[in-house]
């Protein structure tokens, strides 16, 4: 059976990617895949130090969840079962798509776990991996794909048109035709998986940045709303990832006219950048602004 690799407990891997390819590189995430690793973590919760807030709130929630230790039986060992991890196929597929291409049980007892485990955090999670995406899609523009693959985990590096995991790879992947789908994680975390025999596109799937203030309270800080104003604090907190101005106005109560007053204000201090995406006009936080709100 085909599996998900960590790549430095099951095998180091080599993936080539070259012209067609290269082209067909994309970012997307999984509401499975995060609802599986989600439940993988329960296992062992001291690897996953991170999530420990969100580990004591889920273990209160497990009694009855049918299917639950077989699940958890299928995740025993380093290596996952990628038949429980489709590659997404649009850049945000739904749950009810993704749980599609699984197998009716698994399908099931994973739909359980989400609506009990990840639906109540999903909006939170989902601003992690927007704005990661939307980190990574402007290095893209200003730097191309090698920055990008230089900055996805620590053990991942770029040289010659192959993408390596792990210092001495022993694994092989021919991606050179149907390419590699990026996809930012938060249950992920602290390793880089990837598809070691795809069928069609590949899939690498790494930490999210930002992953470590996730479960943090998500309240305006008091005294950033001292140093900019409360408005302008609040802004930045909504803006975890990218938001037009009409969204900003309708979350802050006040007219599209006053947020981009504020943005204007908060551009200048090279907290906030705007990019044009289509028709939508989408603001977000820079790294100095994460730096200021931690």
């Amino acid at each position: 059976m085909a599996a998900v690799a960590w790549n430095g407990d099951v095998v180091a891997v080599w993936v080539r990617l070259a012209g067609v390819g290269l082209a067909k590189v994309r970012f997307a995430y999984s509401p499975v895949f995060e609802t599986v690793m989600a439940v993988d973590g329960l296992r062992t919760p001291g690897a996953h130090a991170v999530h420990l807030p969100w580990v004591r709130w889920a273990r209160e929630r497990l009694d009855g969840i049918d299917g639950l230790d077989t699940l958890l039986a299928r995740l025993e060992g380093p290596a996952k079962p990628a038949d429980l991890m489709p590659v997404p196929d649009v850049r945000m597929p739904d749950l009810d798509a993704e749980l599609r291409q699984v197998a009716r049980p698994e399908a099931d007892v994973i739909r359980r776990c989400h609506d009990r485990l990840i639906a109540p955090h999903w909006k939170r999670i989902t601003a992690v991996l927007e704005a990661d995406i939307a980190a990574r899609a402007a290095t893209l523009a200003d730097k191309g794909v090698e920055a990008v693959f230089h900055d996805l985990h620590p053990e991942v590096t770029w040289a010659d048109g192959e993408l390596v995991l792990h210092r001495k790879p022993e694994h092989r992947v021919d991606l050179a035709e149907h390419g590699l789908v990026l996809c930012p994680s938060v249950f992920c975390w602290p390793k880089a998986w990837i598809a070691i025999d795809p069928v069609g596109q590949g899939v690498l799937r790494y930490p999210a940045r930002g992953i470590g203030t996730l479960w943090e309270d998500r309240g305006t800080p008091d005294d950033l709303a001292a140093l900019i104003g409360r408005t302008r604090a609040h802004l930045l907190t909504l803006l975890e990832a990218p938001k037009s101005t009409t969204d900003l106005a309708a979350a802050l109560g006040v007219t599209a006219g006053a947020v981009s007053q504020h943005i204007g204000v908060l551009r200048a201090a090279r907290l906030v950048t705007t990019r044009r995406e289509g028709r939508h006009v989408l603001h977000m936080r820079t790294t100095r602004a994460d730096a200021l709100l931690s």
